[in-house]
């Protein structure tokens, strides 16, 4: 079995008190018994995440498929710029804003403005016009954000818990799957 995670990415490139809001968020989390409080080695990353917890039933629309016997089954919380990106789901589709051309099958060298922080903008490879990386359209979803969620092995997330979720970000978000 491969892991795969559920990323959920504020629209936005730079949040503001990114820091903050994580806490706010992880608070909130752990007061509804969805993760646990304690960090352990429990993500796919070098850094330790945020174990599991028996709340996580009440926001999963299918918790018999949740990760509990998995080692792979945390929170990971992301405070740096990230392209939170599909992995093996690839990318079918990216429509420019400006040209409404498909640039999926461009040099992908454009992604390196906004990845390398020069820029909060992608210019498309055809109409040469730099325009906010949000106002493009990726099929399927991507996220590009210095904060992020991601939540390990879980399965789908209830349409409820990510619009409260939406809601404590105050703003318009990515959902982003990755499989790996």
């Amino acid at each position: 079995m491969s892991d795969h995670s559920i990323s959920i990415v504020p629209r936005q490139s730079v949040y503001p008190d990114k820091e903050i809001k994580a806490k706010e968020i992880l608070d909130w989390l752990v007061s509804l018994d969805i993760v646990k409080p304690t960090t352990s080695d429990c993500i796919l990353s070098s850094t330790d995440g945020y174990p599991i917890s028996e709340g996580a039933r009440t926001v999963s629309s299918d918790p018999d498929l949740l990760p509990f016997g998995l080692w792979t089954s945390g929170l990971e919380i992301i405070t740096e710029r990230q392209v939170f990106h599909t992995g093996q789901n690839g990318m079918e589709g990216l429509i420019c804003p400006n040209c409404k051309q498909d640039i999926a099958n461009e040099d992908w060298d454009f992604l390196s403005e906004w990845g390398d922080n020069k820029s909060n903008h992608l210019t498309c490879p055809l109409c040469n016009v730099a325009t906010d990386i949000h106002q493009f359209k990726f099929t399927p979803e991507w996220g590009f954000s210095d904060l992020g969620f991601t939540f390990w092995n879980w399965s789908s997330l209830t349409d409820s818990f990510i619009s409260d979720f939406k809601q404590k970000l105050g703003c318009d978000i990515n959902l982003v799957y990755t499989w790996i």
